[in-house]
């Protein structure tokens, strides 16, 4: 959605950016939190999370001068995102993403049609 939005005005001289943060220290997952009861049918995948409730969490005053900056450049990103977690564990993502859509390229353009290359 925000790729079209950018593109739907962008002839109005209006930039758009999405902004996608990583964990932050604030009270959100403290003790203000209500929780449910944690199922035991879910440990392992809890276990195995890439990031945990532990991971080290950015400082929200730092986030201010952040949007201002985006908001501030003469050429924002489409896409941002705050913190120091998320590109390392994206990369690993894409990379895996991209290798499937490889080895089913040749499937892809048979079913639309096209000839594989």
């Amino acid at each position: 959605m925000t790729s079209s939005l950018a593109l739907e005005v962008r002839s109005f001289g209006i930039k758009v950016t999405l902004v996608e943060p990583a964990g932050f220290a604030t009270d959100w997952p403290g003790p203000s939190a209500v929780r449910a009861s944690q199922l035991p049918a879910y440990d392992q995948f809890r276990a195995n999370m890439p990031i945990s409730a532990s991971a080290r969490r950015g400082d929200p005053d730092a986030t201010g001068p952040a949007i201002l900056a985006i908001a501030d450049a003469e050429d924002p990103p489409l896409r941002v995102f705050l913190g120091d977690q998320p590109l390392p564990l994206l990369r690993t993502e894409y990379a895996r993403r991209i290798a499937e859509w490889e080895a089913w390229d040749d499937l892809s353009r048979q079913a639309f049609g096209s000839a594989a290359p």
